[in-house]
């Protein structure tokens, strides 16, 4: 009876996309950011690399990207008007973050050999979800493609800017780690986001507006520039984010979205994509500041659209998931809600360290991370993983 038990919470456990990879974004999410904290507080020692390259690598092709595969694996069919995928697909999927993660993980404290080859498995994963999209893309119906381009353009992106990482990690330019790192997050993270975002929360919302096509091709080329600019000379690519930052807030304001009016499930998403314009203006101007100053405002830029804007779209989004595909009513009670305020804390939180570099705060930022997905997960991860209901 006990061995049966176990193969049917297996069984539900990889029977979607999102459970299996979602559970491990969250894991990750804990780890990574746990060993970062150890790491810089010399407890623990890495032999490959620093710990602030360990740190964006790992949240960009690690943390952010499960929560990415395990989303889009389930409704990137839906957009094109596909059925669901066959589970070998995104088990093959899956198992090939899962060891690359183990592998990277290895090699950092024993290998580098390891470590490129781990790196270059999480590479491997991209490749191969860039590919089911391309096969979804090109078999659809679906008279309108638009949102799919996006999403494989922002997804090929990263696989390019992966191999980036892995070619400096190779050959050690750490003149260009920090511009590197920033092509993956806006390039690839931010632009996934936005491309799911920009279609998934108006729907929500029952907002009805008409797509700005060519809006989408213009960020992307002002983030390509951007991260040009960083390349040559830190910092310098303020500009090109703070004119992003002013179309979105156009964008956006444009929507209509009834953000005093919406519930909790749907605010948080309010209030993350509000984030993104709101994190590149204010991170150009810190920038900008840094630049003219010689003041290093320790990633500033990059943490407010990291936290502000990619974190709480994933709190949203994946709450979300987790209550519609487990049977749960799409309701929050008081102990999300917290979560959701929680997001929002450890953003300012680090903004706050940013600006004063206060030691203590760095610590309470990092903490206060690991509790909002801890405290996700005791609360959401039974019906995530077992389709429980929610308490």
């Amino acid at each position: 009876m006990q061995t049966d038990s176990r193969q049917s919470r297996l069984a539900y456990f990889f029977s979607q996309p999102h459970q299996p990879f979602f559970t491990w974004g969250v894991i990750n999410a804990i780890v990574m950011m746990l060993l970062f904290l150890l790491a810089m507080k010399g407890v623990v020692v890495f032999r490959t690399l620093t710990p602030a390259l360990f740190h964006g690598y790992t949240l960009i092709y690690i943390v952010f990207t499960a929560f990415f595969q395990g989303f889009l694996l389930t409704t990137f069919v839906r957009f094109s008007q596909m059925p669901p995928l066959e589970q070998k697909i995104y088990t093959t999927n899956f198992t090939l973050l899962f060891s690359a993660t183990l592998l990277f993980l290895s090699g950092i404290f024993f290998s580098k050999t390891v470590m490129i080859t781990g790196m270059v498995l999480l590479a491997g994963n991209q490749i191969y979800t860039f590919y089911i999209f391309y096969q979804i893309y090109r078999a659809s119906p679906s008279p309108d493609k638009f949102d799919q381009f996006w999403i494989m353009s922002a997804f090929f992106a990263g696989i390019v800017t992966n191999f980036m990482m892995i070619l400096l990690t190779l050959i050690e330019l750490p003149r260009f780690e920090t511009a590197a790192l920033r092509a993956g997050l806006y390039l690839y993270v931010v632009f996934v986001a936005l491309s799911v975002g920009q279609r998934m929360i108006p729907f929500f919302s029952h907002v009805m507006i008409e797509k700005n096509r060519k809006l989408y091709r213009v960020i992307f080329l002002l983030f390509l520039l951007a991260v040009a600019a960083e390349s040559f000379q830190a910092h310098s690519g303020f500009l090109f984010l703070a004119i992003a930052g002013i179309l979105l807030t156009k964008e956006i304001h444009r929507w209509r979205l009834p953000f005093r009016d919406a519930p909790p499930i749907l605010w948080i998403l309010h209030l993350a994509i509000f984030w993104l314009p709101t994190g590149l203006i204010a991170g150009a101007l810190a920038d900008g500041y840094a630049l003219i100053s010689g003041k290093n405002l320790l990633f500033l830029s990059i943490h407010l659209v990291a936290l502000g804007f990619v974190t709480t779209v994933l709190i949203g989004f994946g709450t979300r998931v987790t209550l519609g595909h487990s049977g749960n009513m799409m309701v929050t009670d008081a102990k999300t809600k917290i979560l959701f305020y929680l997001t929002q804390i450890v953003v300012y939180m680090r903004l706050l360290y940013s600006i004063t570099a206060t030691p203590f705060l760095f610590d309470i930022t990092v903490v206060l991370w690991i509790v909002l997905f801890g405290g996700w997960a005791i609360k959401y991860m039974p019906a995530l993983a077992f389709g429980k209901r929610v308490t």
